[in-house]
């Protein structure tokens, strides 16, 4: 028999546990599906928020390793997650979180994956803005450095130039990362916690699994041929803190210079 505090403890301990993770591999619908959990009210952790708030518990896991402990710890006060890292560990999290609900969607076909992940990754190369960050934000220096590591674990990518991330992927290893997420999802997943569904099923399948009545609003679609670069550029708080690292950065370098000509010309003349 449990006593009445053991009963509080355990009610407090499922309320706080971690409810929903998305196991579609990136660039199969996350940021939709993380855009959906958040409209019915669920905390996410998305790619961004994994990077920012979980960066150095992720390097760890991914350089030296990690403990059901350490899953727990990270997301015990949050409801859900999406997108790599956390999709590529899902079993790991399902041991910290055994009755967590796991939802799954795939492309219709290898190549199709392959060339949305290609664009995606030409929109970061091709963002010269993005290329500087971090040259002149410690933020951003850090975080090329969580995406070299999620990177290389999630795709396989070569070592990285400080200021490039998920480039030079081989195309066939590439889909071959995609083909084993996917069968390990649908081969080891729990059928009684695993939501296989399409995107274009909107809100019925996912508010059925989970319990939760049917938005008035449309289903979500997001990230739309890799347009969550200017997105996160634009509108992201992490990027606003990017920016100001930058604009200090900028401030300091244009005082050097001056001193610098400053007494440069000083003695010439």
């Amino acid at each position: 028999m449990y006593s009445v505090w053991q009963i509080i403890v355990k009610w407090e301990k499922r309320i706080a546990e971690m409810k929903v993770l998305v196991v579609a591999f990136s660039k199969c619908g996350t940021k939709t599906f993380a855009s959906a959990l958040r409209t019915l009210g669920y905390s996410v952790y998305d790619f961004e928020e994994n990077q920012n708030y979980l960066r150095e518990d992720w390097i760890k896991i991914m350089t030296e390793g990690g403990t059901k402990e350490d899953f727990y710890r990270m997301y015990k006060d949050i409801d859900a997650a999406a997108d790599i890292p956390a999709c590529l560990f899902w079993e790991e999290i399902s041991e910290a979180f055994p009755d967590v609900k796991l939802i799954f969607t795939c492309r219709s076909s290898e190549d199709e994956w392959l060339q949305s992940y290609q664009l995606q990754m030409k929109a970061i190369a091709d963002n010269y803005f993005v290329a500087i960050w971090p040259f002149l934000s410690w933020t951003a220096y850090k975080n090329f450095q969580f995406s070299h590591h999620a990177g290389r674990v999630a795709f396989c990518c070569p070592p990285q130039r400080m200021n490039q991330v998920y480039q030079g992927g081989s195309p066939t290893v590439l889909k071959k990362r995609y083909r084993d997420h996917k069968t390990s999802v649908l081969q080891r997943a729990p059928k009684d916690r695993l939501l296989k569904m399409n995107l274009s099923d909107g809100w019925e399948p996912l508010c059925k699994f989970l319990g939760k009545p049917i938005p008035n609003v449309p289903f979500p679609y997001k990230n739309k041929k890799g347009s969550v670069i200017e997105e996160i550029i634009n509108e992201s708080p992490f990027a606003r803190q990017i920016k100001r690292e930058m604009s200090i950065a900028i401030f300091v370098i244009s005082v050097l210079l001056d001193v610098g000509v400053f007494f440069l010309s000083k003695s010439f003349f």
